[in-house]
């Protein structure tokens, strides 16, 4: 009809004109045609303001106007117009079918297959986005109205259009929409991944995600999946990346299918275990455990880990509470070790915590009963151990530390029997370790400061054992420290050599007289030490108390040949009469007597011995005969004559090596023959 061709070309001239008010008019009579919203979004001026078009979105008022009279009224006597629509009605038909089919070529391929009320609006934008690609959202401020109301146009707006105009921003392109929809998905994948320009990959992903939702196809999320989803592209050493990966990983989970579900929990655990770093914050680790939250116990990641998340989940509270400066994968590497390895990796641990924390032992202990409260030894890290061999690890990691004071604690619990003897093993092990390490007995030094606590250790926890011999060790140790007694010209006496003399203690005694001379006449301060050494080195307890024994007579021998040594024969002469005394005991020591009997002092006149001596040493070997082994007899003997000789040959009378003659008398032999 004439009417409607005359009126659609004034919709045409009044949308080139963005006549608001007139187009309005039009769009009640219409009511929204496909052909009269063609030509608006063709003709309407592509840089006007997009919110002019408003009214297009709003729903159409039923006006009764009659069609001639809306006709005059939109003319209003213009006569340009008039002169357009007021013809022949055979060419008024012909402007207005020409017309629309140069909209319909204008529109080309633009056109879409939607029935929706915003569909206008989407070719719209597809339509000035061709002449303004710089400018993806310009008709942002309209369609917010009509995403509200339309799901599809909204999907298209936020899935397409948003992420390309942010796209655009950030490359500096001018990618229009119509080009965008054809590109494929890895060429858009790569436009997005482009390396040259400094974009996180939370961006990247929140680019990404929009575009994957809107082609909803499974091969593009396979796609994703295998290419962006993965490890190489993601850091977790901070709480601000743990973070970043959390709000990834639950867009990915809430925007992939159902059936793609479980290869999005994979490659979570894969990126999870792979790149974890090393001293997670307290905060990154509970970002992670929430995380692991989501994903269900069945999921494991990649062979040949093969990790679920609540194996996860344990390794990252362990580095929470337990050891912050390590990570997941050292812990699983360790879970897969033989009993041996994972003892030093256990030990290592226990080591680290006594240097850094003062409660470490408390840490440690608290670690020991989680493991083992695991009912699932898949769950324990160290799980070639049980609780025994990880308590005496422990107990070794504090002596080897020497947190003498933490290893008090131990004595508190109700330990099994096996692992009182474990403990014990080690404080003795420990014990011989510091001492034997120590060049000094003396008790004030570090090293045997150390091995006076483990006594009292080993006493305390110990009720089937005194330890009275480990220490009388320290003491004997400590006495020691206080003479000058080197073993030889270039080996010093360390505690430990107090060791060597098991087999013969009296040779320290001898050691120590030779060495410090002084000592010779101290038989009461040798007699003591030497009951200490007994007990020290464990042996059955000395009877050197009573002045008959075996003991006592090897002591005054030893004192008798240091006086000589010394050259004071009188303390020899007197300490021999007192071994021929104690009888048939003193017949092993023989010849300490033998040598006072037959001693010249090379200080005496004209190197002859006092003829009161020369007698005093013929009554000791008349004794010594009666007490000396049969096969020494001769020996005793012949010096006995020997003695009797010289003083044949000497004048008794006028005997000048006689005491009174050298006037002697206040000299230091007078006491023996007083």
């Amino acid at each position: 009809m004439l009417v409607d061709d005359q009126l659609y070309l004034l919709s045409c001239i009044f949308s080139t004109r963005a006549n608001v008010q007139n187009v309005k008019k039009l769009s009640h009579r219409f009511k929204n045609s496909k052909d009269f919203i063609n030509a608006v979004i063709v003709l309407w001026p592509e840089h006007d303001d997009p919110m002019n078009l408003r009214f297009l979105l709003d729903d159409t008022e039923e006006v009764k106007e009659d069609d001639n009279d809306l006709v005059i009224s939109l003319l209003n006597g213009d006569s340009d117009l008039i002169s357009m629509v007021e013809l022949d009605p055979e060419v008024v038909a012909n402007r207005a079918s020409n017309t629309k089919h140069l909209v319909d070529k204008e529109l080309g391929s633009l056109l879409l297959d939607y029935e929706g009320k915003a569909g206008w609006l989407e070719q719209r934008i597809l339509y000035c986005n061709e002449s303004i690609p710089e400018n993806t959202l310009l008709y942002e401020p309209l369609w917010a109205l009509a995403t509200p109301k339309d799901e599809q146009f909204k999907n298209w707006i936020d899935n397409l259009v948003v992420p390309l105009g942010a796209i655009n921003a950030r490359h500096h392109l001018c990618i229009k929409i119509r080009e965008f929809l054809s590109m494929e998905p890895t060429e858009v994948m790569q436009v997005i991944d482009d390396k040259g320009t400094e974009t996180t990959q939370q961006k990247k992903i929140d680019q990404l995600l929009p575009y994957l939702k809107y082609k909803d196809s499974d091969d593009i999320y396979k796609l994703f999946l295998a290419e962006w989803y993965s490890e190489d592209r993601f850091e977790l050493k901070s709480a601000a990346d743990v973070t970043t990966f959390g709000n990834i990983f639950h867009k990915v989970e809430s925007s992939v299918k159902q059936a793609l579900q479980s290869t999005v929990y994979q490659k979570t655990l894969d990126i999870i275990f792979s790149k974890a770093g090393d001293s997670l914050s307290n905060v990154a680790v509970s970002g992670l455990l929430d995380i692991l939250k989501s994903i269900p116990a069945e999921i494991k990641s990649s062979e040949p880990i093969a990790i679920d998340s609540k194996l996860l989940a344990t390794y990252f509270n362990v580095l929470k509470d337990y050891l912050p400066t390590s990570n997941v994968r050292v812990l699983h590497n360790i879970s897969q070790e033989s009993e041996s390895v994972q003892r030093v990796h256990f030990s290592s641990i226990c080591g680290e915590n006594m240097s850094s924390n003062s409660s470490g032992i408390a840490n440690m202990r608290k670690f020991i009963d989680e493991e083992q409260s695991r009912t699932d030894n898949r769950l324990r890290i160290f799980n070639k151990l049980d609780s025994e061999n990880k308590l005496s690890v422990l107990f070794e990691s504090c002596l080897n530390h020497g947190q003498f004071e933490l290893l008090q604690s131990f004595n508190d619990d109700n330990s099994s029997e096996s692992l009182r003897d474990t403990k014990a093993k080690l404080l003795e092990e420990y014990f011989w370790q510091f001492f034997e390490s120590e060049q000094s007995g003396n008790a004030n030094n570090p090293g045997m400061i150390k091995c006076s606590k483990i006594v009292k250790l080993l006493q305390t926890g110990s009720t089937s054992k005194s330890y009275a011999n480990l220490e009388m060790l320290l003491t004997v140790s400590n006495d020691l420290s206080k003479y000058a007694m080197p073993l030889s010209q270039n080996t010093p006496f360390h505690p430990s050599s107090i060791l060597n003399f098991k087999e013969d203690p009296f040779k320290i005694i001898d050691l120590i007289l030779e060495r410090n001379p002084e000592l010779h006449r101290s038989i009461d301060t040798t007699s003591k030490l030497i009951q200490k050494i007994y007990i020290a080195l464990d042996k059955p307890a000395s009877d050197i108390e009573n002045t008959d024994s075996r003991e006592y007579a090897r002591l005054v021998s030893i004192h008798i040949n240091h006086s000589l040594a010394n050259f004071d024969f009188q303390f020899a002469l007197l300490k021999s009469r007192e071994l021929l005394k104690m009888g048939q005991v003193s017949g092993e020591f023989w010849q300490s007597v033998f040598q006072v009997g037959k001693f010249k002092d090379p200080n005496w006149v004209d190197n002859e011995t006092p003829t009161e001596i020369l007698f005093a040493q013929m009554s000791l070997l008349s004794q010594l005969l009666e007490l000396c082994p049969v096969d020494e007899i001769e020996f005793v003997t012949q010096q006995w004559s020997e003695l009797e000789i010289e003083i044949a040959a000497r004048d008794l009378v006028h005997d000048k090596y006689s005491l009174d003659y050298l006037n002697s008398k206040n000299s230091v032999f007078s006491t023996i023959f007083t």
